[in-house]
């Protein structure tokens, strides 16, 4: 089916040479972990208050993880925590923040755990939705996203998160960095 395939052309002096290459694979989303990521966690015996799962890879400031792993069912249901009256876990918690790679939270991604403010928090893949988690934003905080701009993670600024947005998750264009900071 041709809208399974990217067309790359090249004009070579008169004729045209086009070349049908596969589109990338897109990890299948089990809609479960959107509608109950508490449950799916339940059922993979992820502990969903205890720390981010082992096969989540540390960076500076953080974690990354493959999509559909324990890490990954993690994240999306630290999202859904937040909506849960029993936040013990999360007393110490500023604020998390989440870059997924597909739309609505799924595939890999990169946690941030008690975000600090006035901090670049980068990863090097592209990532399509953000997802926020044990509170939203407060009147005085603005969260900030950035793209790839030469060899600067975050040299282009793209926008910045809606006023007091809520938790939740919410899809974004093409980011890799994110900066909370206070007026």
């Amino acid at each position: 089916m041709l809208s399974k395939f990217f067309i790359h052309a090249a004009v070579l002096a008169t004729s045209v040479l086009a070349v049908a290459l596969p589109a990338p694979a897109l990890t299948p989303v089990d809609m479960s972990s959107i509608s109950n990521p508490i449950s799916v966690c339940e059922q993979r015996g992820i502990d969903v208050r205890g720390p981010i799962p082992s096969d989540a890879k540390p960076t500076e400031g953080g974690f990354t993880f493959e999509a559909d792993s324990d890490a990954a069912h993690w994240a999306r249901a630290q999202i859904a925590l937040a909506s849960s009256p029993d936040l013990e876990k999360r007393a110490y918690a500023n604020i998390g923040i989440g870059m997924f790679a597909q739309n609505l939270c799924n595939g890999q991604g990169a946690w941030f755990d008690n975000v600090q403010y006035d901090v670049q928090h980068v990863d090097h893949v592209n990532f399509y939705s953000v997802g926020i988690s044990y509170r939203g934003l407060r009147n005085n905080e603005h969260l900030d996203f950035s793209r790839l701009s030469g060899s600067d993670w975050c040299g282009t600024y793209l926008y910045s998160a809606g006023f007091q947005t809520g938790v939740g998750c919410f899809n974004s264009q093409t980011i890799n960095c994110f900066r909370l900071w206070q007026t």
